[in-house]
């Protein structure tokens, strides 16, 4: 069944496919999602604070290139699983009452193991704890802290866009509050939503153009950057330097689209690009894995990086959950 939703105030009309009685296809594109997401996140933890000189030094001159018995995932998993815990607890609820359960689950996260977050995020939840409002809690950082949590959003709320592109903004604001940071939160979303729709990452372009339009020159220009170096004759190495090292959500969000754009067919090529990088290497391989493995499918993503996973367990609880709550989400949008 197919309806057709007119996101005027972002100017974007899309078809938006209901997938709802295709359970076990979804059931490989979430599971893809999620494992994708930590495996691309675990590949560049090792390397994070090296430099592609010391990497090379390290792994040899074509870097990491395999996941090691036992590896852990960083803050940009942890943090995703916190989204998505809020998620099922008021995705259908209206937004603020969503976004009263995302704050929930940020203040509770500061319980959890340090796993590298970031100052930003863990400024704006000690905001929370300390009885700001979400809406008042975020900090004016263009880090890209936002960006790597709201790929969830885009599974949850791929039947309404429209409401994909608001959760994704205003709960990446939570932490978040600079514009690039929110352009960036909204394409890392919405790209996994087109992912899953069979969008291609060459057909993803315009979209994420569209849905992220007036809100950050800065991020728009990095978008342009990545495709137009993505279709260069430039190695990989050099256009990535030419991209940044994506400490900022509009590079991580760049350099995640440039290696998709490079390997849209080959998970492990494109996550391997990723991470071999001068700087942010787990939020990168984080990014790019999910929205990939969103449109790849689970057998994409290589067996033995799933089963080296130390905590693979955490993400396969959350499947029939989240994937219950998609079913939710979908029929409720169906039927208003």
């Amino acid at each position: 069944m197919n309806s057709h939703i007119s996101l005027l105030s972002y100017g974007i009309e899309i078809m938006s496919t209901d997938n709802t009685q295709a359970t076990p296809y979804l059931e490989s594109k979430l599971r893809s999602f999620l494992f994708g997401t930590a495996c691309g996140d675990a590949l560049g933890r090792p390397v994070e604070h090296l430099n592609l000189e010391q990497i090379e030094e390290k792994y040899g001159e074509d870097g990491i290139l395999e996941l090691s018995p036992e590896s852990s995932w960083t803050d940009d998993t942890q943090l995703m699983l916190v989204l998505a815990r809020g998620l099922l607890h008021g995705a259908e609820l209206e937004l603020p009452g969503l976004m009263d359960k995302i704050a929930e689950e940020l203040v509770l996260w500061l319980d959890e193991p340090d796993l590298g977050a970031g100052a930003t995020t863990r400024s704006a939840a000690l905001n929370l704890r300390d009885g700001i409002h979400w809406s008042r809690a975020g900090i004016n950082s263009k880090t890209c802290g936002s960006l790597m949590r709201v790929g969830i959003l885009g599974f949850i709320f791929r039947n309404d866009p429209e409401k994909l592109i608001k959760a994704a903004s205003v709960s990446g604001r939570i932490t978040h509050s600079n514009p690039t940071a929110d352009a960036a939160s909204i394409a890392g979303a919405y790209a996994v939503k087109l992912a899953l729709d069979g969008v291609t990452p060459e057909d993803m372009f315009l979209p994420l153009l569209k849905a992220t339009e007036g809100i950050s020159e800065e991020f728009t220009e990095s978008l342009k950057r990545s495709y137009e170096l993505a279709h260069s004759n430039l190695s990989d190495e050099e256009a990535l330097q030419k991209i940044g090292q994506g400490w900022y959500a509009d590079e991580t969000f760049a350099l995640a689209y440039f290696c998709i754009l490079r390997y849209p067919d080959d998970y492990k090529k494109a996550i391997q690009t990723a991470v071999n990088i001068t700087g942010d290497s787990d939020s990168v391989g984080s990014v790019a894995g999910g929205i990939l493995g969103a449109r790849l499918g689970i057998e994409a993503v290589p067996v033995s990086w799933v089963e080296a996973l130390k905590e693979k367990d955490k993400l396969e609880e959350m499947v029939v959950p989240l994937l219950e709550k998609y079913l939710q989400v979908s029929e409720n949008k169906l039927r208003s």
